[in-house]
């Protein structure tokens, strides 16, 4: 899990051509709910060698991110694809999390080399 600010946000999104992002408030209880099964995602989703990348912003610090991404009420996850973002409309438990993430990356597919 990578934890996002103003200085690494854009290299982030521009490195990685997939990244979701939750933006979190610390005293949010939704967040803290979220907290274990999002980092359980972003653990299982490293261990498999996803493509994926999680990230987090805490809004409430860096306020200009919240904005530009048009954060309303937390938590909010929006998804980057090769730097463009869309809204995270999945589950909010880990295994959700990765089911919706790999449909959109591509990463629940296996590529077939031989016919055997």
């Amino acid at each position: 899990m990578l934890v996002l600010t103003e200085s690494n946000f854009d290299s982030t999104i521009k490195e990685n051509e997939f990244v979701l992002v939750e933006f979190y408030a610390p005293w949010c209880g939704h967040c803290k709910k979220l907290e274990p099964e999002y980092n359980a995602a972003a653990s299982t989703l490293k261990a498999n060698n996803s493509t994926v990348v999680l990230g987090k912003v805490d809004a409430t610090v860096h306020r200009p991110l919240g904005e530009r991404y048009e954060v309303k009420g937390f938590p909010t996850l929006k998804f980057f694809n090769n730097g463009e973002v869309s809204e995270y409309t999945g589950g909010r438990d880990a295994n959700s999390i990765i089911s919706w993430v790999n449909k959109r990356s591509g990463d629940f597919s296996i590529n077939i080399k031989s016919v055997e």
